[in-house]
Order: structure tokens, then sequence, then C-alpha cells
């Protein structure tokens, strides 16, 4: 199962960063973007088919890249924290701890 979280991660950090790049000129930086979103719907179909369950993998996919997404937006654009925040990526670290216990 670990592989298919590193793949998750992976992929998730390469959605973030293509949709980053895409911010600045979206029709002039399309055509740069296309192998990159290849290759993260590549990591994120992959995942889906080999994990050993479907459901699992898929809750983990959107928990991670949920909490990606918030970690590259306080360090990227220096969003606020709040208590309500880590509160809530405690609970989906916890819930996906808790999807990998068999």
């Amino acid at each position: 199962m670990v592989i298919y979280i590193f793949a998750v991660i992976s992929a998730g950090l390469l959605q973030i960063g293509t949709i980053y790049f895409l911010r600045g000129n979206f029709f002039g930086n399309f055509l740069y973007t296309i192998p990159f979103i290849l290759l993260y719907q590549f990591l994120f179909l992959w995942s889906y088919e080999k994990a050993p369950n479907f459901i699992v993998i898929w809750f983990i996919t959107t928990a991670l890249t949920s909490v990606l997404s918030f970690a590259m937006g306080y360090y990227l654009w220096h969003e606020r924290v709040s208590l309500v925040n880590l509160i809530g990526i405690i609970f989906i670290i916890g819930g996906v701890a808790f999807l990998n216990i068999k």
C-alpha cells in the first residue's frame, strides 16, 4: 500500500504544481503542461487500478491531495492557518491511518 500512497502523493504534487504553473498565463502555458497532466492522471489511475481496494485508495487520494493543497497554499501563498484547519488535517491523517489498519 505504501507504493500506492507514494504514487498518489507524487501525482498530487504534480497536479498542484501544474495548477500553479497555469495560474500565470493559462493559454500560453497549456501546451507545456500537457505532459504533466498526463503523468499525474496516469499515476492516479495506476494507483486506482493496482491497489488492493479501490475505495481505500480513493479516500486516501482525496485526503492526501486536500492536505497537500492546504500545505502548498500555506507555503506558497502564505494563507492563514486556524485551529480548525489543523484539527481537520489531524482528522484526515488519522482517517488515512485507520484505513491502512487491517
